[in-house]
């Protein structure tokens, strides 16, 4: 199926798009300045079973002042959108539920019991802000500063919060850290410069984590190397856990498949590769059990141009960019391709850098957001199907 996405409207919007599902919808609008007054509604009791997302989708960016930038999953089929204000809005209802002053360009954010935390790199280095469900801050926390000497550098990953909302882990150069949102208190879990590790593999950097197994234990990737090393041999990446209490330290080294990220869902954590090494599969780690599995794609190349987890973690997307847009969508379970969409505009600029895909496992229903990363365009959003 081929889409064609079209700028009808230059800076203000006075279309919506139609409810998600719609595969037969007008063109996606256009993000520009800031419309009429927002409306605010109160938060209301989330659709559907507890961790599950909405039946339905509908993404109005005409509620959205300033230009669309990009969104993060809040849990149960909400968005925070960040536009000239950060939003929190219901794909199920089509409404804002709360607004606040955006503290990032950019960010990854987590939903947590009662809250949400949003983590990024600021002024000073890594940061993370813990808000209440109507976005109204409650901490601030300079992360860098607080590991005194060592740095968090990925923002894919880097900080992870626990579904509770009661510690956090660092992923720094230096070593794997717990921090216990309550007391204060912090814990190095994991000392590189302790050559920490198992007998086999040694630890040299840490890149992102994330909780799993019911907030008791910690998953990591990065990089190092395996005991004996050989002479000259670089790092490679791996993955482990390690109990919130700092026992059962656990680490692997994947053959052949170098990790460039950390995707947390609901039900799956998830590690695209490097782009340059992609080859069309996705290692992912059950987050419940934590056993370890493979997704492979159509294509052997397939994942470099950018891999997306969906909300509950039930299905993978991957871009494929050209002189236009492919999206794939895949069932995770059973690895079936359930989506193959063509997205297509006469402005080659929205292809030169990858989309912002997001999938709703309830809805069945993809957001693709391009254009958002680039000041010199309108945001243009495209919805679609996908699965029975």
């Amino acid at each position: 199926m081929k889409k064609k996405l079209c700028i009808t409207l230059a800076l203000l919007f006075t279309l919506a798009l139609s409810a998600c599902g719609k595969t037969d919808s007008p063109a996606p609008a256009v993000s520009g300045s800031t419309p009429s007054d927002t409306p605010v509604v109160s938060v209301p009791a989330p659709d559907g079973q507890p961790g599950q997302s909405p039946s339905s989708c509908t993404f109005d960016p005409a509620l959205f002042g300033g230009k669309l930038q990009s969104c993060a999953y809040a849990g149960n089929g909400t968005l925070l959108v960040l536009a000239d204000k950060l939003y929190l809005y219901d794909t199920g209802t089509s409404s804002v539920l709360a607004t606040a002053e955006a503290p990032l360009r950019d960010f990854e954010a987590q939903a947590i019991d009662g809250g949400y935390v949003l983590s990024g790199m600021g002024d000073s280095g890594m940061m993370a802000y813990i808000y209440d469900s109507s976005l109204s801050l409650s901490k601030e926390i300079a992360v860098n500063e607080l590991l005194q000497g060592d740095f968090v550098v990925s923002e894919t990953g880097g900080v992870a919060a626990s579904t509770d909302g009661k510690k956090l882990a660092f992923a720094a150069m230096g070593g794997l850290y717990l921090y216990d949102l309550e007391s204060g208190s912090l814990t190095t879990l994991l000392d590189v410069a302790q050559n920490a590790g198992t007998a086999s593999i040694r630890v040299s950097m840490l890149n992102g984590a994330a909780f799993a197994q019911d907030n008791s234990q910690i998953v990591f990737y990065g990089s190092g190397s395996p005991i004996p090393a050989a002479d000259g041999e670089e790092d490679v990446s791996i993955y482990g856990s390690i109990a919130v209490d700092g026992s059962g330290l656990k680490l692997t080294i994947p053959s052949g498949y170098e990790m460039d990220e950390l995707q947390s869902s609901v039900s799956r954590l998830f590690f695209p590769q490097v782009f340059t090494q992609a080859n069309g599969t996705l290692l992912w780690i059950d987050r419940a059990t934590g056993s370890a599995n493979t997704l492979s794609f159509s294509a052997s190349g397939e994942g470099k141009d950018g891999v997306y987890s969906s909300e509950q973690g039930n299905y993978v997307a991957t871009a494929a960019l050209g002189s236009d847009l492919t999206v794939r969508v895949y069932d995770v379970a059973s690895g079936e391709l359930v989506a193959d969409e063509v997205i297509e505009n006469s402005d080659p600029t929205y292809f030169y850098r990858i989309p912002r895909i997001y999938l709703f496992d309830g809805a069945k229903t993809a957001v693709v957001v391009l254009g958002g990363s680039i000041d010199e365009l309108d945001t243009l959003v495209s919805t679609f199907e996908f699965g029975a």
